[in-house]
Protein backbone atom coordinates (compact mmCIF):
# COMPACT_ATOMS: atom_id res chain seq x y z
CA UNK A 1 0.00 0.00 0.00
CA UNK A 2 1.52 3.39 -0.75
CA UNK A 3 1.50 6.11 1.30
CA UNK A 4 0.24 9.74 0.19
CA UNK A 5 3.16 12.23 -0.06
CA UNK A 6 1.12 14.57 1.69
CA UNK A 7 -0.12 12.67 4.46
CA UNK A 8 4.20 11.66 4.79
CA UNK A 9 5.39 15.20 4.73
CA UNK A 10 2.26 16.09 7.25
CA UNK A 11 3.72 13.67 9.07
CA UNK A 12 7.48 14.84 9.21
CA UNK A 13 6.32 18.83 9.66
CA UNK A 14 4.71 17.30 12.64
CA UNK A 15 7.79 15.64 13.89
CA UNK A 16 9.91 18.84 13.58
CA UNK A 17 7.63 20.59 15.03
CA UNK A 18 7.32 18.39 17.94
CA UNK A 19 11.17 18.47 18.66
CA UNK A 20 11.46 22.71 18.01
CA UNK A 21 8.59 22.90 20.75
CA UNK A 22 10.02 20.76 23.17
CA UNK A 23 13.67 22.86 22.48
CA UNK A 24 12.36 26.15 22.64
CA UNK A 25 10.60 25.10 25.86
CA UNK A 26 13.50 23.68 27.45
CA UNK A 27 15.17 26.75 26.66
CA UNK A 28 12.60 29.03 27.99
CA UNK A 29 12.52 26.88 31.00
CA UNK A 30 15.94 27.91 31.71
CA UNK A 31 15.78 31.12 30.84
CA UNK A 32 12.74 31.51 33.27
CA UNK A 33 14.87 29.51 36.24
CA UNK A 34 17.71 32.18 35.72
CA UNK A 35 15.37 35.31 36.03
CA UNK A 36 13.79 33.93 39.03
CA UNK A 37 17.32 33.21 40.76
CA UNK A 38 18.08 36.14 39.96
CA UNK A 39 15.26 37.81 41.84
CA UNK A 40 16.04 35.24 44.83
CA UNK A 41 19.35 36.84 44.45
CA UNK A 42 18.46 40.45 44.78
CA UNK A 43 16.04 40.18 47.27
CA UNK A 44 17.57 38.11 50.00
CA UNK A 45 19.65 40.24 52.58
CA UNK A 46 23.35 38.54 53.03
CA UNK A 47 24.24 36.67 55.70
CA UNK A 48 26.60 37.37 58.39
CA UNK A 49 29.61 35.62 55.73
CA UNK A 50 27.41 36.44 52.49
CA UNK A 51 27.35 33.51 51.23
CA UNK A 52 23.39 32.91 51.39
CA UNK A 53 23.05 34.19 48.44
CA UNK A 54 25.44 32.62 46.32
CA UNK A 55 23.86 29.34 47.41
CA UNK A 56 20.96 30.44 45.12
CA UNK A 57 21.13 28.46 42.09
CA UNK A 58 19.44 26.56 39.69
CA UNK A 59 19.85 22.76 39.79
CA UNK A 60 18.76 20.72 36.72
CA UNK A 61 16.42 17.99 37.77
CA UNK A 62 16.61 13.82 36.63
CA UNK A 63 14.71 14.70 33.48
CA UNK A 64 15.43 17.78 30.82
CA UNK A 65 12.03 19.14 31.62
CA UNK A 66 12.68 19.66 35.16
CA UNK A 67 14.69 22.87 36.84
CA UNK A 68 14.66 23.15 40.35
CA UNK A 69 15.87 26.80 41.87
CA UNK A 70 17.56 26.05 45.64
CA UNK A 71 18.90 27.88 48.40
CA UNK A 72 21.32 26.73 51.27
CA UNK A 73 23.43 23.62 51.43
CA UNK A 74 26.99 22.96 52.85
CA UNK A 75 27.75 26.09 52.55
CA UNK A 76 25.24 27.64 54.24
CA UNK A 77 24.95 24.84 57.00
CA UNK A 78 26.00 26.11 60.48
CA UNK A 79 26.58 24.76 64.07
CA UNK A 80 23.34 25.45 66.08
CA UNK A 81 22.42 25.45 69.90
CA UNK A 82 23.16 21.86 71.47
CA UNK A 83 25.18 21.29 68.33
CA UNK A 84 22.58 20.26 65.90
CA UNK A 85 23.40 21.53 62.70
CA UNK A 86 21.04 24.00 61.13
CA UNK A 87 20.58 25.37 57.52
CA UNK A 88 21.20 29.24 57.69
CA UNK A 89 19.04 29.43 54.17
CA UNK A 90 16.11 28.05 56.01
CA UNK A 91 16.44 29.86 59.10
CA UNK A 92 16.43 33.29 56.92
CA UNK A 93 13.32 32.16 55.22
CA UNK A 94 11.61 30.93 58.17
CA UNK A 95 13.21 32.77 61.18
CA UNK A 96 14.02 31.01 64.51
CA UNK A 97 13.15 31.86 68.12
CA UNK A 98 15.95 33.99 67.84
CA UNK A 99 15.28 36.07 64.63
CA UNK A 100 12.25 36.91 62.86
CA UNK A 101 11.82 35.79 59.09
CA UNK A 102 13.20 37.67 56.42
CA UNK A 103 11.72 35.64 53.37
CA UNK A 104 13.30 35.73 49.96
CA UNK A 105 12.86 32.45 48.20
CA UNK A 106 9.01 31.79 48.26
CA UNK A 107 7.87 35.48 47.71
CA UNK A 108 9.69 35.36 44.71
CA UNK A 109 8.56 32.74 43.19
CA UNK A 110 4.96 33.85 44.01
CA UNK A 111 5.94 37.24 42.28
CA UNK A 112 6.92 35.35 39.12
CA UNK A 113 4.71 32.42 39.06
CA UNK A 114 2.22 33.89 36.79
CA UNK A 115 4.98 35.59 34.87
CA UNK A 116 7.35 32.65 34.10
CA UNK A 117 3.68 30.13 33.02
CA UNK A 118 2.60 32.58 30.45
CA UNK A 119 6.43 33.12 29.18
CA UNK A 120 6.67 29.28 28.92
CA UNK A 121 2.85 29.80 26.74
CA UNK A 122 3.89 32.43 24.94
CA UNK A 123 6.60 30.96 23.52
CA UNK A 124 5.65 27.16 22.72
CA UNK A 125 1.95 28.89 21.06
CA UNK A 126 4.93 30.87 19.07
CA UNK A 127 6.59 28.20 17.82
CA UNK A 128 3.01 25.93 16.72
CA UNK A 129 2.03 29.04 14.92
CA UNK A 130 5.14 29.54 13.01
CA UNK A 131 4.57 25.92 11.88
CA UNK A 132 1.32 26.33 11.00
CA UNK A 133 1.88 29.75 8.96
CA UNK A 134 4.05 27.16 6.81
Amino acid sequence: MAVNKSLEAFRKLTREMQQQVYDDAITELNAQADALVGLMKQTVKHGPTGDLAASIRKQPGKVETIVRVMAGGATTTRKGGGGKPYDYARAVEFGTVHMSAEPFFFPSFRLMRKTMRSSMRRKISKTIKQYSAE
